[in-house]
């Protein structure tokens, strides 16, 4: 049996612990004042422990297979002072349950049949999640979507083995089985449908990546003061001095719920220092890496506007004019703003993330798959692409079976039906304790 708190070790209203294992009802039912046994029904019930109250919680009991694990379950709510969290989970060791460690919750789902891989993967994806769109594509998959399509495209792979296989034991019968069973036509059409799902799909790592959006232009147009405008406080040093910032600073900044990181450059000048000249190279390369450029002007350096343009290409960019409370821009620009009066800095917010969203077209995917999903993809595509060579060419037939058996055993992995030993060990040491 085991046991993890479910929630973050900190001071909040409200703590829930998560309890898993055959016969842990009966057995937590030892520190209530009045036991529990209806199942998915809500409890309001005090621990004790050696005589003392520890506190008084909501308990639910969930009798397996219908739980999330698929064994006998118990969700806990308890007041979430640190002192209440230290003393339960004091009491789940002295009754015997053992911590569970990273993931073991959705791995024992898995292996129950709770949970296919992909989904239990999924459900890491969901809680690292930065921002609304991408939380939904996990959703999608965390819901079963993903491993329905790749389970309806084994199944296919299978009854077209049925003509290949036919084909080959019954070759001197009058009957043309590749033909009948239209083999040729439906590999493409499996191919096709595989293509479209990598092509609909983000690809996730164990981090999914901020929207970066990088502060350029020339120095001492008030890029810093900007920066820490934009997200509150002073992460960024301030002066008058050009040449201050010398280095890269980033810091996070929310909006409409997306995550975006800021990024403060130095500013862009031929310069005789090496520290700064180096700080402007990193500026320049991390115009590559970057969602969004903010170019940032003003007016002492409005006729530099085309230069820094052009080093824009087809990059993603704002041009910003800053320092309005000083003095009003000549030229036409993207937004028009004050650092130190705070004009034009909430238009601004909403530009980038608007801007942002346009360049990203989330909405065009579908779901999020993960590095290991696109080699078993790229693996059964390589199979299938095989076997279809040899299905037109008439040509080493038997063979045919095998690339097929292949394309199978690739599926079969992404869901979990067979994997390396160490996958799973791999995978679910990323996820979080209790889940």
């Amino acid at each position: 049996m085991i046991f993890a708190l479910a929630t973050p070790v900190a001071q909040s209203a409200i703590g829930v612990f998560r309890v898993s294992g055959a016969g842990c009802c009966d057995v937590f039912n030892g520190a209530l004042n009045k036991p529990i046994s209806k199942h998915r029904e809500v409890f309001l019930r005090d621990v004790f422990w050696n005589g003392v109250l520890v506190d008084r919680c909501s308990v639910v009991f969930y009798s397996g297979p219908n739980s999330y694990t698929g064994e006998d379950s118990i969700e806990v709510f308890c007041h979430g002072g640190l002192s209440v969290i230290k003393s339960l989970t004091g009491v789940f060791l002295e009754l015997g349950f053992r911590e569970a460690g990273p993931g073991e919750f959705s791995k024992i789902a898995f292996e129950n049949g709770k949970l296919s891989l992909n989904e239990a993967e999924a459900v890491a994806d969901l809680i690292h999640s930065e921002d609304v769109e991408r939380s939904l594509l996990s959703s999608e998959a965390v819901a079963g979507k993903l491993s329905s399509i790749i389970s309806k495209l084994g199944n296919e792979v299978d009854g077209l083995r049925v003509f290949i296989e036919g084909s080959i034991d019954f070759s001197d019968e009058d009957y043309d089985f590749i033909l009948e069973g239209r083999v040729e036509t439906r590999l493409m059409k499996i191919k096709s449908s595989l293509v479209d799902l990598i092509d609909s799909s983000l690809i996730s790592t164990k981090k999914l990546s901020k929207n970066k959006v990088l502060f350029f232009g020339p120095p001492n147009t008030g890029k810093s003061s900007l920066f820490n405008r934009l997200l509150g406080f002073e992460r960024a040093l301030v002066s008058s001095v050009p040449g201050t910032t010398r280095d890269l600073i980033d810091s996070e900044m929310f909006y409409n719920s997306v995550n975006m990181e800021l990024v403060d450059s130095a500013g862009i000048r031929d310069t005789s220092d090496s520290i700064e000249a180096e700080g402007v190279g990193l500026s320049n390369n991390e115009i590559k890496k970057s969602d969004l450029v903010l170019i940032v002007l003003d007016h002492n350096t409005e006729a530099y506007a085309d230069n820094f343009k052009s080093m824009m290409a087809k990059k993603n960019h704002l041009v910003v004019f800053n320092k309005s409370d000083e003095k009003n821009p000549v030229d036409q620009y993207d937004c028009v703003v004050s650092a130190k009066s705070g004009k034009g800095v909430q238009q601004l917010k909403k530009m980038i993330f608007d801007s942002i969203q346009q360049n990203k077209n989330i909405s065009k995917k579908t779901f999020i798959i993960r590095e290991r999903h696109l080699v078993l993809f790229n693996a059964a595509l390589s199979s299938l692409d095989a076997c279809m060579e040899k299905i037109s060419n008439e040509k080493d037939v038997d063979v045919a079976a095998e690339d097929l058996r292949l394309v199978r055993s690739s599926f079969d992995e992404f869901l979990g039906v067979k994997y390396p030993d160490e996958l799973l060990g791999d995978i679910f040491k990323d996820f979080c304790i209790g889940k």
